[in-house]
């Protein structure tokens, strides 16, 4: 393996192994009532153009009353568009339970039509060096909850401490 050391610097050629990850989640946005998981933080009325709300969104393996917590998408969303149809966000995936608990992954994308994707720029713990897609759709909305299922294909490279 070649290398190049200076006063505080080493520079080394490696061969990291890649794994990949398929799984299936499910985000609950619930934006009005008492258990309700995101705040405006800038609001503008009528909603739309310009607002930033801060979400803290509950993640599952499933819909139903037996589906199990996996963790919790928190971070941000603005609405970015002039017509107000299309909110822009970024948000860290925090795995609480299971598998994957103690890793991260770091999303960003749109929210506008009932599907699209998103992408995936980064993770921590098992996801260290992630990047991949996420495919979602809108599978519930009633009574101020969303549900929209996630399809992740993640490619990244664990990292021994």
């Amino acid at each position: 393996m070649a290398s190049e050391k200076g006063a505080y610097f080493e520079i080394s050629t490696v061969t990291m192994p890649q794994k990949e990850v398929r799984m299936t989640l499910y985000v609950h946005q619930v934006v009005s009532g008492a258990k309700k998981n995101q705040q405006v933080v800038v609001p503008k009325q009528p909603i739309g153009f310009g607002v930033i709300a801060a979400n803290d969104w509950t993640v599952f393996d499933g819909t139903g009353t037996g589906a199990n917590l996996v963790g919790n998408a928190r971070g941000m969303h603005l609405c970015g568009a002039m017509n107000g149809e299309t909110w822009n966000i970024y948000f860290d995936l925090i795995f609480n339970n299971g598998r994957f608990k103690g890793s991260s992954l770091k999303l960003l994308g749109s929210i506008g039509p009932a599907e699209g994707e998103w992408a995936i720029v980064g993770g921590t713990g098992e996801f260290s060096l992630a990047q991949g897609v996420v495919a979602y759709k809108k599978v519930q909305d009633s009574d101020g909850t969303n549900i929209r299922e996630l399809k992740f294909r993640v490619f990244y490279t664990p990292l021994k401490a």
